[in-house]
């Protein structure tokens, strides 16, 4: 077999083993592997680099080898997770570099951190003047936490005592590239009935036309394939009926998520009353 043939068939061979392998030991992105874990990410890339390439070793032994290393990453992945004693052993654990605004000496020599390594990593952190600093850690991976003292930190609704407005609703992409994405609709309650039901709403007569279609709440919107393309906008009877809907379900939600009965009873109230109205527009609505 000639040679070239050779190596392109192992390297096919090795791609997918790895494919497999990677997919088995996990998803962490490169800031987010240890050391060890980096080491052996590297060797078995090695490993299987020179196995695919070098027809003078045995490509079976190469296959091996790169099992072998995956098997390893698992075995202390499982250690990690399941001994505290051993995470620490592998893992190591964070150094506390400044503790209540005082920079820890001790801490920058077991982080191996100097002064102005310090003073960098805090200004990636959008700190420039060390009096901000209450605490600050250097976590396993190589990233530096930091705590800001109290009055140097942003101002919330909860610290300015001010009322907090319900959570909005998840968006769900229900259509991508013309695609239906059958789970993201089942997982906003939806079913392609309704969603056929408000393409035609929005003048859309295919799901193939649309480029991005996304649930918000009880409506949908549309991202057509083609800029150039407009969508009909609907009547104005179907969207006062649309409008009426997504109230009432609004009105109803801020019922359950209130712990005040009294607005509680207001909003149950004025759900009946849309509801009522709505049921009175039935006709001219839809």
């Amino acid at each position: 077999m000639p040679e070239t043939l050779l190596v392109l068939i192992r390297s096919i061979i090795a791609f997918v083993w790895l494919f497999f392998l990677t997919r088995f030991v996990g998803r962490k992105q490169v800031s987010q592997l240890t050391f060890t874990e980096y080491v052996v990410g590297i060797t078995i890339g090695s490993i299987a680099a020179q196995a695919s390439t070098d027809p003078q070793n045995r490509f079976l032994d190469g296959i091996v080898g790169v099992a072998v290393w995956a098997l390893a990453a698992l075995a202390l992945t499982y250690l990690q997770q399941n001994s505290n004693a051993g995470r620490k052993f592998i893992e190591g654990e964070p150094v506390v570099v400044v503790a209540r605004g005082q920079v820890q000496e001790k801490g920058l020599r077991m982080a191996r951190l100097s002064v102005a390594e310090l003073m960098e990593l805090l200004r990636q952190k959008n700190i420039f003047d060390l009096r901000q600093v209450d605490w600050a850690l250097m976590e396993t991976d190589g990233q530096l936490t930091v705590l800001k003292k109290p009055e140097y930190e942003p101002l919330t609704a909860k610290t300015a005592g001010m009322l907090t407005p319900s959570r909005p609703e998840f968006p769900y992409v229900v259509i991508a590239d013309g695609q239906v994405l059958p789970n993201s609709l089942r997982a906003a309650g939806k079913d392609e009935a309704w969603l056929r039901q408000e393409l035609l709403r929005n003048g859309v007569d295919d799901p193939s036309q649309v480029m991005v279609g996304q649930i918000i709440g009880n409506q949908l919107y549309v991202d057509l394939k083609q800029d150039t393309q407009t969508i009909t906008q609907p009547p104005l009877r179907a969207t006062l009926g649309a409008d009426l809907e997504s109230l009432q379900a609004d009105f109803a939600s801020w019922a359950l998520e209130t712990e005040d009965p009294e607005a509680r009873q207001m909003y149950e109230e004025y759900a009946r009353k849309t509801g009522e109205i709505l049921k009175d527009l039935d006709a001219l609505v839809r």
